[in-house]
């Protein structure tokens, strides 16, 4: 999949002005705030050279009430499990603090495919779809992943994979990778992954990018996050920054807790994954992210 993404056909039905009312509707407490009316567009898109036949994405586009003429956006890219609701308890505060967002669902059932490589496509041919809604300020447009989700956020502040896949040259303007298999960024800088060449981080898009990470994630060897800032070229590395929570394993923003195996596991030699969600931590990711957007897509 080296050719450039290209949008062959993208529709969204507008489904009126469909409100989101408060969750289970009970009353608000007096002197508590309303939650935010948001408009709801379910989106459907298929993009070509992915590799796969008859790729397609779909999600909602949500957009938060606001005075201003075109909002800004963020991008959110689901985990190998796919759509499970962590992106929608980011998408609520990001929509309290007046930005819409679009989850979409890049597997369509299939599964994950044998690389991350496979559903860029997608995530800038959804990039492309927001920077060409009239609602919608293609100069502020975010993203952020989970896991798989989040090695797309952060490869796509390549230059050379954005200037491959990019479609009318639109950039992100801010990435956020949470919990985002740092081993596999490493592996990218040593020449070590199939799917990108070594090359990958000698240049980036120049947009600010962060990464939340968890001190006990099964996926990473211990401080393997920082030892990938710290290995990426001098003039790369000011764009990046790192917040880790002490005692946060992989996927602590879930809404329940488990193990699993996954081949992905203990920096690619496979084993099992350990995960304890955590509403403390997960609030202050959360809150995290709010504040990330905020500073770097509502700057007037």
């Amino acid at each position: 999949m080296r050719g450039h993404a290209r949008l062959l056909a993208l529709g969204f039905a507008a489904m009126g002005a469909a409100v989101c009312a408060p969750m289970g509707g009970v009353a608000l407490a007096q002197g508590a705030s309303p939650e935010p009316r948001v408009s709801t567009e379910p989106v459907a898109l298929r993009v070509s050279d992915t590799g796969e036949r008859d790729a397609a994405v779909t999600g909602d586009l949500r957009l938060p009430e606001s005075s201003r003429e075109r909002l800004p956006a963020v991008l959110i890219l689901h985990g190998s499990a796919g759509i499970d609701g962590r992106g929608a308890s980011y998408a609520r505060v990001l929509h309290d603090a007046g930005i819409a967002t679009l989850e979409i669902d890049m597997f369509q059932g299939r599964g994950r495919p044998a690389t991350t490589r496979l559903n860029l496509p997608h995530v800038y041919g959804s990039l492309a779809f927001l920077a060409r809604h009239p609602r919608i300020d293609p100069a502020r447009i975010g993203v952020m992943g989970f896991s798989w989700g989040g090695i797309l956020a952060l490869v796509t502040t390549s230059e050379s994979i954005s200037q491959e896949n990019a479609i009318e040259r639109t950039r992100f303007a801010a990435h956020l990778g949470v919990y985002p298999v740092c081993w596999s960024h490493r592996a990218i800088l040593a020449g070590r992954a199939y799917a990108y060449a070594p090359q990958t981080y000698a240049r980036v898009t120049g947009r600010p990018v962060h990464l939340l990470a968890g001190d006990r994630d099964d996926y990473d060897e211990p401080e393997d996050c920082r030892r990938f800032l710290d290995e990426l070229p001098a003039t790369v590395r000011p764009h990046f920054a790192l917040t880790v929570y002490p005692g946060a394993t992989h996927g602590w923003d879930g809404v329940a807790g488990g193990a699993y195996h996954d081949v992905g596991a203990r920096a690619g030699r496979g084993g099992i994954v350990d995960v304890v969600a955590d509403p403390d931590i997960a609030s202050r990711s959360r809150a995290f992210a709010v504040e990330f957007f905020r500073r770097h897509l509502l700057v007037d």
